[in-house]
């Protein structure tokens, strides 16, 4: 969320669009290396991939780029909240995870 991938992939246009998910996995793997490598905690695939989804849909939501999307909802609360929002509409689940970055904030 903090690579120069995610800025990539927060433009308006971007030809990593046309690249394909192995290739822009890939990238991702390559710049997440030294954070994948340090943590050593599992996400499941089911978890990752509502993780991505709702981080990509509150960019194009909101127009927030990823870095500041990341700083309010970082992977750890994705998944300690991920059996509450998982069913939720997109929408709300994005404002309960504004909510839960708020409270922790003050």
């Amino acid at each position: 969320m903090t690579s120069d991938t995610a800025k990539e992939l927060d433009s308006t246009y971007n030809r990593m669009q046309w690249a394909g998910e192995e290739y822009l996995l890939e990238e991702v793997a390559f710049a997440a290396d030294e954070s994948l490598t340090r943590n050593g905690e599992v996400f499941s695939a089911e978890v990752l991939y509502w993780i991505d989804y709702i981080y990509r849909y509150w960019h194009y939501y909101n127009g927030d780029d990823s870095a500041k999307i990341y700083k309010q909802a970082p992977a750890q609360t994705m998944k300690r909240n991920y059996m509450m929002l998982y069913t939720m509409d997109l929408v709300l689940a994005i404002e309960d995870l504004k909510e839960i970055h708020n409270q922790k904030s003050n």
